[in-house]
């Protein structure tokens, strides 16, 4: 799926969160969206995914306009924030609510639960996992329609080092099946080995836009753009 951005604003009161935001993440391709937090990241996402409205401006998917704050949630999957879990159902039945929507097979759920590495948790409930594995049970209801777009703010949240390769892994294979990601981390060097393109936002607006050509120099190019080079 090919998103475009198009000159969103947003206001919460009297601060503005995005002052005409612009760019576009090209289909099959992984976004990196970076930026310190109150830059306005999630905001941008929460609008995508249609959980907030903007004050003008336009998502537009596979050159097709809708309005803002619009979407099908059967071709977007998000995690953002926090994972929106049942704590006293186990990883299976969480996967089972909502596949019930949209007629999705025991097989598929058994099949998301391997992709997250949560296929031996049994009976075992939510509100008794790891914060780790929280995250990857958000990450599987976000998977579980085999979304056209994926959007994941923050999704290395309390995981390991081994769950942080093990996530970037599965990214990289969800992207192999076609798969457009936009992906939000303050893991600059994990988001560096997977997007192909890095898009950096700072008090609101977009001060880079581009191929991610040198993954070695993210951070130097980041902390540039954010803190005026200190």
């Amino acid at each position: 799926m090919e998103v475009t951005i198009q000159n969103l604003r947003k206001s919460y009161k009297d601060k503005e969160v995005l002052k005409g935001v612009s760019f576009m993440i090209e289909e099959g391709t992984i976004c990196g969206l970076l930026g310190v937090n109150g830059a306005g990241k999630s905001t941008i996402m929460k609008i995508m995914f249609g959980l907030e409205s903007a004050d003008s401006g336009e998502v537009i998917f596979n050159r097709r306009h809708r309005k803002v704050g619009e979407s099908n949630r059967f071709d977007i999957g998000a995690l953002i924030e926090s994972p929106a879990i049942y704590l006293n159902l186990s990883a299976f039945d969480n996967l089972k609510t909502r596949a019930l929507l949209y007629g999705i097979s025991d097989e598929r759920i058994q099949e998301v639960l391997r992709l997250v590495g949560l296929d031996n948790t049994g009976k075992k409930k939510a509100g008794h996992f790891s914060l780790g594995m929280k995250q990857r049970l958000g990450l599987g209801m976000a998977i579980i329609t085999n979304p056209y777009l994926l959007i994941l703010d923050e999704p290395t949240n309390g995981l390991d080092p081994d769950g942080i390769k093990e996530l970037l892994n599965l990214i990289r294979e969800l992207k192999k099946s076609g798969m457009t990601i936009l992906l939000s981390s303050h893991q600059l060097s994990e988001v560096s080995k997977v997007a192909d393109k890095i898009v950096i936002l700072n008090q609101g607006e977009i001060f880079y836009d581009d191929v991610n050509k040198d993954s070695n120099d993210l951070e130097n190019l980041f902390f540039r753009i954010v803190h005026g080079g200190e």
